[in-house]
């Protein structure tokens, strides 16, 4: 299959896979590295491989799409919606979102995976459309929470998980095989963009019911905390069992 590969974030390992799996990738449009540097593996990689690579904004999005034209486009972690005059001038834009659609539409939702104790969660393989994550999905996979994971190994799991769902997602649109679903918008829930304040806990609470949202909190960046005399008494948690290879689980 021929395609072009649109990402802004650490989906290196998607474009790898696709490449050694032997489609043909026309370009690579990445978002500027100097602002999103999680991006430059997959810089190096179209480099490595001659891949035609051009860097875009939002604004020459419409630009590009003379470019791509009546071929496949895949969006791995890719930071801007895609105009309506993109979408109409491709054959098929597909987006890979690291979640379980609907429930998780929108950027940075694992950390709400967490917190609402979910026990699953996935990677979506949708058609683009207009809205957010909103598009007919063509394949869903989905991997076991642990009740130790953490926002960290949430996504660093979703990272390793994502390659073999996206070339079965192509397999089957390759073989005329793809059926796209409409997802249903009365499942659909909008968590917010995660902030510092919401690792803000209640101790008047139980431990127990607070778990969740003390694991969902980033242990370095934004810990869970609670306030005494005004200022933050931050929460780590850890178990004095836990295996080397789950560093960062709880």
């Amino acid at each position: 299959m021929k395609l072009y590969y649109f990402s802004s974030g650490p989906r290196e390992r998607v474009l790898r896979a696709i490449i050694e799996a032997g489609h043909t990738v026309l370009g690579v449009f990445v978002t500027d590295p100097n602002a999103w540097p999680k991006v430059q593996p997959t810089v190096y990689i179209a480099k490595r491989h001659d891949i035609p690579l051009r860097i875009v904004t939002r604004e020459t999005l419409v630009e590009v799409a003379d470019l791509v034209g009546r071929q496949v486009c895949l969006s791995v972690g890719f930071a801007y919606l895609f105009p309506e005059q993109f979408i109409q001038s491709t054959k098929i834009c597909l987006n890979v979102h690291g979640t379980l659609l609907p429930k998780y539409r929108g950027a940075r939702t694992l950390n709400w995976v967490i917190e609402n104790g979910d026990l699953e969660s996935g990677v979506t393989v949708h058609q683009i459309d207009t809205g957010v994550d909103s598009g007919p999905i063509l394949l869903q996979r989905s991997f076991p929470v642990s009740i130790f994971d953490t926002g960290r190994s949430l996504y660093r799991k979703t990272l390793e998980f994502e390659p073999p769902v996206v070339l079965e997602a192509l397999a089957l649109y390759e073989l005329g095989k793809a059926v796209f679903s409409p997802q249903d918008d009365a499942a659909v829930v909008r968590y917010p963009d995660r902030l510092p304040e919401h690792s803000e806990i209640d101790p008047a609470l139980p431990l127990q019911s607070l778990y969740n949202k003390i694991r969902a909190a980033d242990p370095e960046r934004f810990p869970a905390y609670f306030c005494v005399g005004g200022e933050k008494v931050c929460i780590k948690m850890w178990r004095q069992s836990k295996a080397s290879q789950e560093a960062d689980l709880v």
